[in-house]
């Protein structure tokens, strides 16, 4: 283990890639109420105010007085009108002579939530459409030396969401437009948490300078190997009985009792969540007996430091993927959009031993079955293959 450590410190030294991270963000008062431009070149003196990235449209109005506090009172049905707006998010940055002389540079969003325009220098660059993935765009070719700026615009997931809706008419999916977007499924509203389904600039940005192998091909090397060296003790036993299928785990050979909770977001806008949070709250849950937290479905994969304090502390993780009550799209670009996703978090935790069971969504199954959907919607038996095809 010490030898793979000094491994990727090599690696990722300053003479092998040059990280910069992007944090001084400003967005457009989404509340002065102008047009949006055909280009952003166009904007005619738009009021700046400062962002937070990571970060969250709300919680950059609060922080600049612009709306009252989400969770105060009856707040959340006063600022329904921010999930229908478009965000602009500005960046300006320095390049060195040092970083354009690297063979490749790249913009690394880590996260955005969720449906983006990004331009560097006047030039679009791409688009994002998921929440749960990390987003790299070359730029070597459009970055110069001294001031660059970077504009990101996030569209409306409300807005979006219920357009793809309305084109798959006749054809209405039970609950919630949600399910068509990859999101956060809790933030479009569930029975204990508020409904804010604007997004923002939930993880950190930054450029990445390198000559051979990127910091991500880097870091998932060193992951790699970690998984390989992973010792498997732990078994989930389901065997058959007189009144149905066991379900327990084994720790070499041995049952283990398994007492825990249901761990759902620590924030309704996750990306202001801090290590100190993390920390605590799995202090409470060691200090309370609990040895399995479930990662639910509807919330996010929680981030790398929640993973190595589960794996620190002796706290398991039941890992859900990132579906809850609802019935999905099967369309060729979801699917596609679903498979780069699970694809990279897989690859992200798989090294992580608090890790012992991946499950597929939840409550889907169960919804289907026992919420009433099929008779609400007049779907039954092979009908039913309208709503999952």
């Amino acid at each position: 283990m010490v030898l793979l450590a000094g491994l990727f410190l090599y690696l990722t030294s300053s003479s092998q890639i040059t990280r910069q991270n992007l944090t001084s963000w400003t967005l457009i008062n989404p509340t002065n109420k102008k047009p949006l431009p055909n280009y952003l070149k166009e904007l005619n003196d738009p009021k700046l105010i400062h962002a937070f990235v990571p970060g969250s449209i709300y919680t950059d109005l609060a922080m600049n007085g612009l709306i009252e506090d989400p969770f105060f009172g009856t707040n959340e049905q006063n600022l329904q009108w921010i999930d229908t707006s478009t965000i602009l998010y500005q960046n300006i940055f320095f390049a060195s002579s040092s970083l354009l002389n690297r063979k490749k540079i790249d913009l690394v969003f880590e996260g955005i939530d969720t449906y983006s325009n990004i331009y560097l220098n006047g030039q679009w660059i791409g688009s994002t459409d998921n929440m749960f993935r990390t987003w790299t765009f070359p730029v070597k070719h459009m970055i110069k030396e001294g001031e660059n700026e970077i504009w990101v615009q996030i569209r409306s997931n409300k807005k979006i969401t219920d357009s793809i809706a309305k084109s798959q008419l006749p054809l209405v999916r039970p609950d919630n437009n949600r399910v068509y977007a990859r999101k956060a499924q809790y933030q479009f509203g569930w029975d204990w948490g508020p409904t804010y389904t604007a997004g923002g600039i939930w993880k950190p940005v930054h450029i990445e300078a390198y000559d051979n192998l990127s910091l991500s091909k880097v870091k998932q090397q060193y992951r790699d190997m970690l998984n390989r060296k992973r010792k498997r003790d732990m078994k989930l036993i389901q065997k058959k009985d007189s009144i149905g299928t066991s379900f327990y785990f084994q720790k070499n050979g041995k049952p283990i009792y398994m007492q825990g909770a249901n761990w759902i977001p620590m924030e309704a806008f996750p990306g202001r969540v801090t290590e100190e949070k993390y920390k605590s709250l799995l202090e409470l849950a060691k200090l309370a007996n609990m040895n399995m937290l479930r990662v639910w479905g509807g919330g996010i994969y929680e981030s790398d430091y929640f993973y190595d304090l589960c794996d620190s502390m002796g706290i398991y993780v039941w890992q859900d993927f990132m579906f809850a009550g609802g019935m999905y799209p099967t369309d060729k670009n979801f699917l596609q959009n679903v498979k780069a996703e699970i694809k990279e978090q897989i690859e992200r935790l798989r090294h992580h031993p608090c890790i012992v069971l991946w499950c597929g969504n939840n409550e889907i199954e169960e919804a289907w079955k026992n919420w009433g959907w099929q008779n609400q919607f007049n779907i039954h038996n092979k009908d039913s293959i309208q709503i999952w095809d």
